[in-house]
């Protein structure tokens, strides 16, 4: 299940640091999704290994642009730091970034425990992909 939410990001490309960073998952705020409208408990999304989820552009396994380097969950959701390739692909993902074209993180993940509530499901375990 693929879940999109939008947030404001920042994209930094100084020469040898190249970060985009945001929230990836709110949490108590519905989104809506390709499994309708979904939201997050807080601290529901378990992230094993982080070095291991990578950045991509449109969903696109085949094409990363970049590696996780940091993972926080705050009160308020869950955020990530991306470290992006020197590629072609990393300096579009900047680039486009940093010009607001695109302007939120989407995230992947396996649902493990949920409930249906009236108007959403509310997941209450995950695992991000």
């Amino acid at each position: 299940m693929i879940l999109t939410f939008n947030g404001n990001i920042e994209a930094v490309d100084s020469g040898e640091r190249r970060i985009i960073a945001g929230k990836i998952a709110p949490y108590g705020e519905i989104g809506f999704t390709s499994a309708g409208k979904v939201m997050f408990a807080y601290d529901s999304i378990e992230v094993s290994e982080p070095n291991k989820i990578k950045l991509l552009m449109t969903h696109d396994n085949s094409k990363p642009v970049g590696r996780m380097q940091a993972i926080e969950s705050r009160k308020d959701g869950l955020y990530a730091s991306f470290k992006v390739s020197a590629s072609s692909r990393g300096s579009d993902a900047i680039l486009l970034a940093q010009e607001q074209l695109m302007d939120g993180l989407s995230v992947g993940v396996e649902v493990t425990a949920s409930e249906p509530k009236k108007d959403y499901l509310l997941v209450t375990a995950a695992t991000l992909r």
